[in-house]
């Protein structure tokens, strides 16, 4: 009961992200495909690629069918996507409903409601997956990261696989060639007698907290941060441009600040007549901590969408979009994903410090 409702709340999550995200790229209702130098870009309700492409793949969309062959990367964001072909580069989308049934030579990073790795499927590298059902009936010749409510394995892993859902299946067929590693209830776990498993297998302890709370409360935050981007677009490539433009000094400023901030508060909270002003500032410290991984986001997303492409230039919500996605990711990766939250939290304070001063700059000037 509580992994369907799981389901069918990231499926509803995904899909006002996605339509978030639609409803801002797409010039016109109808399908449009724009080629800038190796690279192509298709928008609309119903986008498709058939053709070679020299260089990257960008989709964006209702329900988008890719069945070309990219020399680059492969990236979409759409209610339903249907992968197939071949992707020389890496593939990264998000959607309701993904089906993949390309070959994939590099890494392969998903997220949504509904996922399937196809039996024709083969990615060449590492895929990571986080969504409400999970499903890998094809190959992956690196290791693999999936998270979410359901998470079914029939295929071939090659290396290591690490699973933290509400349950686990592995089929009659599963092969992994590593060790593999799962945080489930021991009542929600079937490894069929046929699957072989080349390492060891090892039950992890499983999180007492509430599973649906917790999931809800990380797509809830995505879906903030969608939000944020669409009230402040311009505020927040300001910041994510800050990023790339001065390194060190937002790291600086992202990681003192909030210490002389939280020296500020608790002084002024000693006295009677500077507590009114320490409840303030506290209010102003977290509204500021909760943008922080935002410009961070974007600034990602712009590097994985090149920023040559306008697409990459123009639409700060997809950039956020793609860019949370692989945070998200790497954050539910055990010891890494504290490390990635916490850096990029602190960076994006700073962004966040420096867009905001900047911003006061020009209003007095």
């Amino acid at each position: 009961m509580i992994i369907a409702r799981t389901r069918a709340v990231l499926a509803l999550l995904a899909a006002v992200l996605i339509a978030s995200t639609y409803g801002c790229v797409r010039p016109k209702p109808e399908n449009q495909v724009m080629r800038l130098g190796d690279d192509v870009l298709a928008s609309g309700s119903a986008p498709m690629l058939r053709d070679s492409i020299a260089g990257d793949a960008i989709m964006a969309g209702g329900d988008i069918v890719f069945t070309a062959y990219t020399g680059g990367d492969y990236v979409g964001a759409g209610g339903k996507q249907e992968v197939a072909g071949r992707v020389h580069g890496s593939l990264r989308a998000a959607g309701g409903h993904v089906e993949v049934s390309a070959l994939v030579d590099r890494n392969a990073t998903i997220g949504g409601g509904d996922l399937v790795v196809d039996s024709a499927a083969v990615i060449g590298r590492n895929a990571y997956l986080i969504g409400g059902n999970i499903r890998i009936n094809g190959a992956v010749r690196g290791g693999l990261l999936a998270t979410g409510g359901n998470v079914e394995l029939t295929g071939v892993v090659g290396q290591d696989v690490e699973v933290a859902a509400g349950s686990l299946r592995l089929g009659p067929h599963a092969q992994i060639g590593g060790n593999l590693r799962y945080r489930v209830a021991k009542d929600k776990v079937h490894i069929d007698p046929g699957a072989h498993v080349t390492g060891t297998i090892t039950a992890l302890p499983v999180s007492k907290g509430p599973g649906l709370f917790g999931l809800l409360w990380t797509f809830g935050g995505l879906l903030a941060g969608v939000v944020l981007v669409l009230l402040l677009p311009q505020f927040f490539a300001e910041a994510a441009a800050g990023i790339q433009q001065r390194p060190i000094r937002t790291v600086i400023v992202g990681i003192v600040v909030p210490i002389l901030i939280l020296v500020a508060i608790i002084v002024a909270a000693i006295t009677v007549i500077g507590l009114p002003l320490a409840l303030i500032t506290l209010l102003v410290f977290l509204f500021f901590g909760a943008m922080s991984e935002v410009p961070v986001a974007v600034w990602l997303g712009e590097r994985i969408l090149h920023s040559r492409t306008p697409l990459g230039r123009q639409s700060t919500i997809v950039n956020f979009f793609i860019g949370a996605l692989i945070l998200l990711v790497l954050g539910v990766v055990p010891v890494l994903g504290g490390i990635v939250t916490f850096v990029a939290s602190c960076v994006g304070f700073g962004a966040v410090v420096l867009a905001a001063w900047a911003a006061r700059e020009r209003q007095l000037a």
